[in-house]
């Protein structure tokens, strides 16, 4: 069975698992599936999909269109779902490094304008709590037993956005405060 495919990858496997679907559907997909924890860029699934059927992974039909490009419909192949299972149930963890752009500019902060940074706090707020309306809603509407797993990351989703809410209401009182000390 090969080996040495990337979490993304393994994650564009798993959204094959979904049915039989184009690049442009796959990219559909995660967008409103695994995209709020893992996002592949769309390109990165184009240039994946093509790899994982070489490596007989997924399998490919050509599907022609009117008025259309011809297109390309996946699915994944039962060595695709035993390298996703394998990959699944190996104690290997992923490895991940967080990389926010906002939280290394307020690291360095105190070399710039506090009120741009609470700007940009403020609009990070602004993204969560919309982030959450959807997670909720998404929470109202999903079958608990029937999306069990899925329901699991979505947990993690309410949770960690929450807690960014929480986290943005601080940071955005102590700038405030920093700011009053900074003009008496």
């Amino acid at each position: 069975m090969p080996t040495g495919l990337s979490d993304t990858e393994y994650a564009v496997l798993g959204l094959l698992t979904f049915g039989r679907q184009s690049g442009y559907e796959l990219d559909k997909l995660s967008r409103r599936s695994i995209g709020y924890f893992w996002r592949p860029a769309k390109s990165k699934i184009y240039a994946i999909l093509p790899r994982l059927v070489e490596r007989g992974l997924a399998s490919a039909t050509p599907v022609a269109q009117d008025k259309r490009p011809d297109k390309q419909l996946y699915s994944i192949t039962r060595a695709g779902e035993n390298a996703l299972r394998s990959w699944l149930e190996s104690p290997e963890p992923i490895a991940g490094v967080a990389r926010d752009g906002l939280l290394l500019k307020l690291f360095f902060g105190g070399h710039g304008d506090i009120a741009a940074l609470r700007n940009q706090v403020a609009e990070r707020r602004l993204l969560a709590a919309q982030k959450l309306a959807e997670l909720e809603e998404i929470e109202r509407r999903i079958d608990r037993d029937e999306d069990f797993f899925p329901y699991l990351t979505l947990l993690h989703g309410l949770e960690s956005t929450r807690a960014v809410l929480a986290w943005t209401d601080r940071v955005l009182e102590l700038l405030d405060r920093k700011q009053v000390r900074a003009r008496a």
